[in-house]
């Protein structure tokens, strides 16, 4: 029979999401902690594995400590075992639960920023979890460099579990190289500190960040739970997202083009959110909160005017679109184009607004003019320094193969066109 493990981290119990209306409860990570138990449970877990920062040290400590004690009873009555590492959050917090010795089912690996090998039995398979915790609040060394040979079985599966900061060079919250994990004698690393969820490798070793299960920010878009190892009888590990938030925070393109009215944007902008969250509910998990950032796209003969339509309010805008689901439309942001007539003769003027209509013509055409390629230069000189802060190194994961160029061109037309739109608005209509 296979073996189930959830692997979780970065849970900051005392928290809650932010820009929620009243605060409610299902917006507390409180709510996401019983998600978690109730889906080990439910599904028959082996084991839970927490990498750390499970509860948060700046907010609210004893109310956290509550909910984090009643989940270890009860998933020890489930005979569920739960390993757990700590992180800069927690460090002090669960090691003290560990010491306390009152849940049989729960250990804390490697504290005091020593390695420990932990072993689970059962169907007559073994697994074995290495972890390493957090000593004190800031760790500037690497904590794989520490790592002594573990005495680990390489006829059993062994999972890893660190909470570390990957691939930032300098950091104060246990940096580690991407390539580090390699040949440490183990099949998974499953690792905590950052919430978004992230492949660092794929395999031998598999190397994830499985996020946090909870979005706590608009900054945390997108689906946001659990992993979900399955050990087979042979070895073999496989691994699936579990979506566990109440909470999902998400960006919404909304094309207001060929609309006039104030009620007419309005409502292409409230139909959109509550579509898009009724596909997402359906597609994904039980949701409470679906909040939006809305960008507008399109074109319209008074850009500013739509963008303030759509915006004015929206603050207070609240929708049930099916029992227990809200939707929230968090901000308005307008990328709205100006109807802007014909380009060719513009671009035949010497003015501000000629220069601009020339571009956007040039870039259309595939074109590249002198100021084109200043513009350019510029561009991936500024982008590439930014690229190269340490901060967007799980944002380059994903965009190594983007073509930097392409994205300069398309910025440029964008910023062009919304240049042009605001001259032309602070000019007569004779002159459009």
């Amino acid at each position: 029979m296979a073996i189930k493990i959830l692997v979780a981290g970065d849970l900051h119990l005392g928290r809650s999401s932010g820009g929620i209306h009243g605060s409610p409860d299902d917006s507390s990570t409180r709510t996401t902690w019983k998600r978690i138990t109730d889906w080990c449970i439910g599904n028959k877990a082996d084991m839970l594995l927490l990498t750390g920062d499970i509860v948060d040290r700046n907010n609210r400590y004893f109310e956290a400590l509550g909910p984090l004690q009643r989940g270890f009873v009860q998933l020890g009555e489930a005979g569920i075992k739960v390993f757990m590492v700590s992180g800069n959050h927690d460090f002090d917090v669960l090691s003290q639960i560990a010491q306390g010795g009152d849940y049989e089912n729960v250990r804390l690996l490697g504290p005091g920023g020593n390695w420990e090998l932990a072993s689970f039995e059962k169907f007559g398979q073994k697994i074995q979890v290495a972890g390493w915790s957090f000593p004190r609040q800031f760790v500037y060394e690497n904590p794989l460099l520490s790592l002594s040979r573990l005495d680990i079985d390489p006829n059993y599966p062994a999972v890893g579990l660190l909470h570390c900061d990957v691939a930032v060079g300098e950091s104060k919250y246990g940096p580690v190289d991407a390539n580090g994990f390699a040949g440490k004698g183990l099949n998974v690393w499953a690792l905590g500190h950052i919430h978004k969820p992230w492949i660092v490798n794929h395999d031998d070793p598999l190397v994830f960040y499985p996020g946090s299960p909870h979005a706590m920010s608009a900054k945390e878009n997108g689906s946001h739970g659990c992993v979900l190892l399955t050990v087979e009888s042979n070895g073999i590990i496989k691994h699936e997202q579990v979506p566990m938030s109440p909470v999902r925070f998400e960006t919404l393109i909304v094309d207001i083009t060929g609309l006039t009215g104030e009620g007419d944007v309005r409502n292409r902008v409230t139909r959109a959110a509550a579509e898009e969250a009724g596909n997402m509910i359906r597609e994904h998990q039980r949701l409470t909160w679906v909040v939006y950032d809305i960008i507008l796209e399109g074109e319209h003969r008074t850009p500013r005017e739509a963008a303030n339509w759509a915006g004015s309010g929206i603050e207070d805008y609240m929708m049930e679109i099916q029992r227990g689901t809200n939707v929230m439309i968090r901000k308005v942001e307008s990328n709205v184009r100006p109807v802007i007539g014909n380009l060719e003769k513009l671009a035949e003027e010497s003015s501000p607004a000629g220069k601009l209509a020339e571009t956007i013509m040039a870039i259309g055409q595939g074109r590249k003019t002198p100021f084109v390629e200043a513009l350019l230069s510029e561009w991936n000189t500024k982008f590439l320094a930014i690229n190269d802060s340490p901060a967007y190194q799980p944002v380059r994961k994903g965009n190594e193969n983007s073509d930097i160029s392409k994205q300069g061109v398309s910025f440029i037309q964008k910023e062009c066109r919304k240049l042009l739109g605001e001259l032309l608005e602070q000019q007569s209509p004779s002159k459009q």
